[in-house]
């Protein structure tokens, strides 16, 4: 555990006010969301009185922020905005988590959507899932296929959305959070899909801050952007630099993008022996079929992210599996990516050697230097991974 807790707290930048925090002490270390009209500009550590946040300190941050970039927005009437359907994968691991991220979907404030929880767990004689709200809004399937692009790929096939949002069991999406991602359809009429922001839902342990501090979260910019192949040019390890699309606990597709492009791959991902790097394979795909993907800010939701030491080595380990089992099937497919992926390696060893200190808002970094050991392990196992999981899924659909 932390010694103590990391509160995370929401400033407005244009309002600031000495904040009060019941309990903390003088020293504690606290995390400023800075937000302008609702959207986060800016995060930054600060170190506490007794009982709260100064009003020098909350300016202090204020000053230091780095201007982000936004794309054009404006607010929508409900009639202009799209039919959505959620998607949300589970195996029921802890039920109530699952129940708290369908109750905040539930509780959205979105006109005209649906949500499909889909059941992955393979026993058919499974305890059920437990009750949830929302009515005959909410649906649930199994899909008895182990993985999580399987169970996705399930819920796509019976999703009636225009658009297809994605999140994950462990995740509190924004009452916003459709809102903000149908706004962005709307408004550039020629993106394909959307990711948005991922923040930590808490700062409770030290593996949570571990990873916050080790990989930067799930995002590595606030920035609004649109990516494709043409922005994407200017980047030296395009297509291959696998940071710039968001993470699929906050993503969303259009369904005529994924009819012509394809579904997720079954052979990667959560619950298959490559163990994730099925998001950064769709963003890919997108692109390279000249697609345009946004990253809209605006779009928030909070990932409880893993408590213990032995799930968040798991977690680094599995990271690192899925990014080479990704790349390993870019190569099966296309030899030709040997060749690029050697032009680029020495730049994009050095991105992953580069010093990790400013990749939170964290004063100093505390994650163990054996991270990096198993980050590296997972990446050597990723090839291995990939013939197993192609193995596993010969004939899947």
């Amino acid at each position: 555990m932390i010694s103590t807790p990391i509160p995370i707290v929401g400033i407005d930048v244009d309002a600031p006010a000495r904040v009060a925090l019941e309990g903390v002490v003088s020293g504690q270390r606290v995390w400023l969301e800075l937000t302008r009209g609702g959207r986060v500009v800016g995060v930054c550590e600060v170190t506490a009185e007794d009982g709260g946040v100064s009003e020098a300190s909350l300016r202090e941050c204020i000053a230091d922020l780095t201007p982000v970039s936004s794309l054009p927005y404006e607010l929508l009437d409900d009639s202009a905005l799209p039919f959505f359907s959620v998607v949300v994968p589970t195996i029921c691991g802890i039920p109530a988590r699952l129940q708290k991220a369908i109750d905040c979907l539930v509780n959205l404030d979105y006109p005209d959507y649906e949500i499909i929880i889909v059941d992955n767990r393979p026993d058919p004689n499974r305890p059920p899932l437990p009750p949830f709200a929302g009515g005959d809004r909410v649906r649930s399937f199994w899909e008895p296929l182990r993985g999580v692009s399987a169970a996705r790929n399930f819920g796509i096939a019976q999703a009636a959305g225009e658009i297809i949002a994605f999140t994950d069991d462990d995740v509190s999406v924004d009452a916003q959070w459709l809102r903000e991602l149908g706004t962005r359809f709307v408004l550039s009429p020629e993106v394909d899909a959307v990711s948005g922001l991922v923040l930590p839902l808490e700062l409770r342990t030290e593996p949570q801050l571990w990873f916050e501090e080790y990989f930067g979260g799930f995002n590595q910019s606030l920035d609004g952007e649109l990516l494709s192949v043409d922005v994407l040019a200017d980047d030296p390890l395009f297509p291959y630099s696998t940071g710039r699309f968001g993470a699929s606990c906050n993503m969303a597709i259009r369904s005529s993008t994924l009819q012509r492009i394809g579904d997720f791959d079954v052979r990667l991902g959560v619950g298959t022996p490559t163990h994730g790097g099925e998001d950064i394979d769709m963003s890919m795909k997108l692109v390279l079929a000249n697609g345009t993907f946004a990253f809209e800010p605006r779009a928030k939701v909070r990932h409880q992210h893993r408590d213990s030491e032995e799930a968040f080595f798991t977690q680094v380990f599995g990271y690192g599996t899925g990014l080479t089992a990704m790349f390993t099937k870019l190569i099966f497919h296309d030899p030709r990516h040997l060749f690029k992926m050697a032009r680029r390696f020495p730049r994009g060893l050095r991105v992953l050697l580069k010093p990790r200190d400013k990749r939170s808002p964290s004063a100093y970094a505390t994650y163990p230097r054996k991270t990096y050991a198993y980050h590296f392990l997972g990446m050597a196992y990723g090839p291995v991974a990939y013939v197993r999981s192609i193995a596993r899924y010969r004939g899947s659909r």
